[in-house]
């Protein structure tokens, strides 16, 4: 029986103190199940740092936890430190991120470098990465984008591996939750485009009924 949720992402799995915003997607999903959770959700970082704390929490727990996975930008590009930043309680790893966007110079140095494939690969070997962890080690699970995935169908070895995604874990697989938010403006300010309290809300419904439907919490 699922007593507990797990949850990682970006900022868009945290609360938004600039923008008075007090909860989001992640705690309102448990809550609705009524199930304490824990969030290594962290601001800034990439999928690299997600999929590894990820695997770190669940090998060190040994919990039957119900892993919420809101995926971030694949531009992101983590690394560890040897500086202590912004510690993980219980962790002894700790993380900065750089951008794909401020390496464009690095870039044209090598030859033939496609970065728009390059983001859509990095994307698609971190879904599939937990995904088939999850799968081994039989921990109930749901997927989606918190930013866009930037996942290039048009490129006939990136469906292979699309294909291998199982999509009745994967919330709206070819959406965002930052799309949804800045189509229905829902999002804190003009100078702030996390989402608001509804923007939250409206998308973890929409979570909610995806989990239900597929019964996912049925392990």
């Amino acid at each position: 029986m699922i007593d507990h949720i797990f949850i990682n992402g970006c900022s868009f799995n945290q609360i938004n103190p600039k923008g008075n915003i007090d909860t989001f997607a992640g705690k309102i999903i448990a809550d609705h199940f009524k199930k304490e959770f824990t969030n290594l959700s962290r601001g800034g970082r990439g999928n690299y740092r997600i999929c590894t704390t990820t695997k770190m929490w669940y090998q060190k727990t040994k919990h039957k936890s119900f892993a919420i996975i809101e995926w971030t930008s694949p531009f992101r590009r983590d690394y560890t430190t040897n500086d202590g930043w912004k510690p993980i309680k219980g962790f002894n790893t700790t993380w900065r991120t750089w951008s794909t966007t401020s390496s464009i110079s690095l870039a044209k140095d090598q030859a033939g470098w496609d970065f728009d494939q390059e983001h859509s690969m990095f994307m698609l070997n971190s879904i599939l990465d937990l995904q088939n962890y999850f799968k081994i080690n039989n921990i109930p699970y749901v997927m989606y984008h918190g930013l866009p995935g930037d996942i290039k169908l048009d490129y006939d070895d990136h469906k292979l591996l699309w294909n291998a995604v199982d999509k009745d874990h994967f919330y709206e697989p070819m959406k965002s939750q930052a799309e949804f938010v800045n189509k229905n403006h829902l999002y804190v300010s003009k100078d702030d485009y996390h989402p608001n309290a509804d923007g939250h809300q409206q998308w973890a419904a929409g979570v909610i009924k995806f989990i239900q439907r597929n019964r996912l919490f049925d392990v």
